[in-house]
């Protein structure tokens, strides 16, 4: 039996003092690197720290905005959306690079990293609403492609296992007016560049009400969020995951820190957005390695070896701070790996 891979989802909280404008401002005017290079590799070693298998790049960026500003931004096309593929480029992929190559000195291993991008449904809701233009749909999913192609070339100290396209909008928004074939063709479209590079291609949905819609995609990994929702287990075939070569990217701990904290409140009548000593009970007595493994019991029952990853259901973008999110992370690669030492 293969072990299930931990990954996260890739957003976190900015470190005390500093703010997501402030990131997405240096990030474009490029005027304080130093301050940024160091965030970003500083969270990025952490996450290895803590025991993610495969971390995905630390997002403190809007996921759509750091692609749709790119993409609007004439001077970086050819014609209005039709990208110039040098300028598809992830900045904090160049980021980690160094700390990529001190793993490879210390270990002798090449780290493998996820690389998430916005899916070519959710941009296009941002960019140009209800309104269909199938056409502008399939312009933006090459788009996508070209950041994922520079994402390759720019990987010269990791190796990139998965490229995961985030799609939360399908199965969720009913303004969605394309068809079936359309979204079919544009996921098509998106993925077609990291599967002839041998690398997963996940996408990550909020529900997998539309999962059967990907099994008939190149796309091989679906990742919903299980861990607030477990109901969503019911929703999926085995045979038809099995039938496609299709896996599941599982949400083993829940990120919806709102209900989180919620519980917590009533739990122990207190406002723990004021009284911060309570928010820990959200990793000692909620989120546990113990309630983790849990999880992945019930849907391995399940599901079997069709799930391949694990993971925090979605981002820790706007976790309270950097410490509770690393924490929940922590205790995520505990419960995942007890849970693969017990299953052998």
């Amino acid at each position: 039996m293969q072990d299930i891979i931990f990954i996260d989802g890739g957003s976190l909280p900015t470190p005390e003092g500093l703010t997501r404008e402030w990131v997405k401002a240096a990030a474009e005017n490029r005027d304080e690197d130093d301050k940024l290079y160091s965030m970003v590799r500083e969270a990025f070693r952490r996450k290895i720290d803590v025991g993610v298998h495969v971390p995905t790049y630390p997002q403190f960026r809007d996921m759509i905005r750091q692609f749709l500003d790119i993409i609007k931004d004439e001077k970086n096309c050819y014609e209005p959306y039709v990208l110039k593929e040098e300028n598809a480029k992830i900045l904090e992929l160049e980021i980690i690079d160094e700390v990529a190559k001190q793993y490879r000195e210390e270990t002798g291993e090449m780290l493998e990293v996820r690389v998430c991008v916005a899916g070519p449904t959710d941009l296009y809701l941002q960019a140009f609403g209800a309104t269909k233009y199938v056409d502008a749909y399939h312009v933006l999913a090459l788009d996508i492609e070209n950041f994922i192609k520079q994402a390759f070339k720019s990987a010269k100290n990791f190796k990139i296992k998965i490229i995961a396209l985030d799609e939360p909008s399908l199965g969720m928004n009913d303004r969605i007016e394309f068809s079936d074939a359309d979204i079919i063709s544009a996921l098509t479209l998106t993925s077609a560049y990291a599967r002839k590079q041998g690398a997963d291609v996940e996408i990550h949905l909020h529900s997998p009400l539309k999962y059967k819609l990907v099994c008939e995609t190149p796309i091989n990994v679906i990742g919903f969020e299980y861990a607030a929702t477990p109901s969503y287990l019911n929703l999926l075939d085995k045979k038809v995951l099995e039938e496609s070569n299709t896996y599941i990217r599982l949400g083993v701990s829940r990120t919806d820190i709102s209900s989180l904290v919620g519980f917590v409140n009533e739990t122990y009548e207190v406002n723990a957005w004021k009284e911060k000593e309570y928010m820990q009970k959200i990793v000692t007595d909620l989120e546990t390695p113990k309630i983790v493994k849990k999880r992945l019991e019930t849907a391995y029952s399940v599901l079997g070896d069709r799930i391949k990853y694990a993971s925090p259901d979605c981002g820790l973008a706007f976790w309270p701070d950097q410490e509770l999110a690393f924490k929940l992370l922590e205790n995520t690669a505990k419960g995942i790996n007890e849970f693969n030492a017990e299953k052998i």
